[in-house]
């Protein structure tokens, strides 16, 4: 039993060294998409919460346009929120969902 003990500590830094659980970051593209289905999911017709998790929404967008419609709309006709003043589009997205068509736009 001690030798198991004693075996098992030294290999144990060696599983926590390698071990790389950090999140690898987001593009803008997933982000729309998943805030576009958060709001498929939960029929929200609203701009999303801010703490989606794993959703880095301010650090890869400045601005979120937000549209919904009716079951039956196209996506790609849904108006959305848009900057006043010139940004680039970086992320755009569409969910279907049970009562509606949900669409984020994200501006840089």
């Amino acid at each position: 039993m001690k030798k198991f003990l004693f075996i098992m500590m030294c290999l144990l830094p060696l599983t926590v060294m390698g071990d790389d659980t950090k999140p690898k970051p987001l593009t803008a593209q997933q982000v729309a998409q998943d805030r576009a289905d958060y709001m498929a999911k939960y029929n929200y017709r609203w701009h999303p919460p801010y703490n989606i998790p794993n959703n880095r929404l301010w650090k890869v967008a400045r601005f979120e346009g937000a549209g919904w419609g009716g079951r039956y709309r196209d996506p790609k006709t849904l108006g959305t929120c848009r900057p006043r003043y010139r940004m680039t589009l970086v992320g755009d997205a569409w969910a279907k969902g049970k009562y509606g068509t949900y669409r984020i736009r994200l501006w840089r």
